[in-house]
């Protein structure tokens, strides 16, 4: 749809990305998917943040399956670094951001540097105290993912990128997704006059689960395609508020933002790191999706993605017909 490509056109320039990938699909069905500068469908990026609710997807699966901790579980069994203070967190409190995970001993590491996984746990606990009692305030937590990811692998006995692979990634034919690697696609920073490269960041530091991950746009259409179907209902409680203690919602379920406006609800979430600007949104009612990807800093990419979706509304479009995923 012309549309589309004007908005993506119009935003890449405004933003000054080398690339941007998008998609738009509506119940399942890919309406469109396209690319601006050196941008195409296949084009892979590192999503950062966004993929955090794939790390809640996997932790879903595992607890179905009993081969992972389940949500309700106490995560001091998987992570004996943490303080024994920190005993009543359990993994949905990590993954919903309610644990009052201390940023200041992850925020200490070396991004430059290599830790094992005891070393970045350990460096975690040394943060200080909670917050919060866990379940009582919501927090956003990048730690919290973390520990998440490590306890997720200790108690399945694998890596927890490892684990995505072979649990959705493979199985769902996403072929370029996968925690990012050495060799792996390359970000912006703003410069003058021209963006320049992001500085470098370990492997080690690069491959955690508050949001080492990449993918193209095209494997966010086969996921999407996949939540849409029967298979989605089995990780479909990221999709329910949080309740914290005494009731009251977050306005976060695993992994997404959740809202509600003049379409309905809405599931969201976006992403910035190593110069990559991502997000991806959801309005469930209408069963409209949009993602955006691009790989410069800073970068409005959920801007972009609701201004898409608001076109499928205001031009009177959400009678196209798409078609089905490949």
């Amino acid at each position: 749809m012309p549309a589309f490509d004007n908005l993506a056109h119009d935003w890449q320039v405004a933003e000054g990305a080398p690339s941007v990938s998008i998609a738009v699909l509506r119940r399942g069905k890919l309406l469109y998917a396209g690319g601006c500068g050196t941008g195409t469908p296949e084009t892979v990026y590192q999503v950062a943040s966004l993929g955090k609710h794939l790390v809640a997807a996997l932790a879903l699966l595992l607890a179905e399956s009993g081969e992972g901790p389940a949500l309700d579980a106490l995560i001091g069994p998987y992570l004996p670094e943490l303080p024994q203070a920190w005993g009543g967190i359990t993994l949905r409190h990590l993954l919903s951001h309610t644990a009052g995970i201390p940023p200041a001993g992850y925020e200490s590491l070396d991004l430059t540097r290599d830790y094992s996984d005891a070393e970045i746990a350990g460096a975690i606990a040394a943060g200080g105290a909670l917050a919060c009692k866990p379940g009582t305030t919501w927090q956003y937590s990048n730690a919290g993912y973390v520990l998440a990811g490590i306890a997720i692998g200790r108690g399945a006995k694998a890596f927890y990128g490892d684990l995505l692979r072979d649990r959705i990634f493979v199985p769902l034919g996403m072929t370029t997704a996968m925690v990012t690697p050495p060799d792996g696609p390359v970000g912006y920073v703003r410069g003058n006059p021209m963006p320049a490269p992001a500085s470098y960041v370990s492997r080690a530091m690069n491959r955690l689960a508050d949001g080492g991950l990449c993918l193209s746009v095209r494997d966010f259409i086969r996921w999407e395609a996949a939540l849409e179907s029967d298979w989605g209902s089995r990780v479909a409680e990221m999709f329910t508020a949080t309740r914290l203690d005494g009731g009251r919602a977050a306005g976060y379920g695993l992994g997404w933002f959740l809202s509600a406006g003049d379409y309905g609800r809405v599931a969201e979430h976006d992403g910035g790191w190593q110069g990559f600007s991502t997000a991806m949104v959801r309005y469930l009612d209408e069963g409209v999706t949009a993602v955006v990807l691009a790989n410069i800093a800073d970068a409005d990419a959920a801007g972009l993605a609701h201004r898409l979706v608001y076109g499928l509304f205001l031009d009177g479009f959400l009678g196209a017909a798409g078609h089905d995923v490949t």
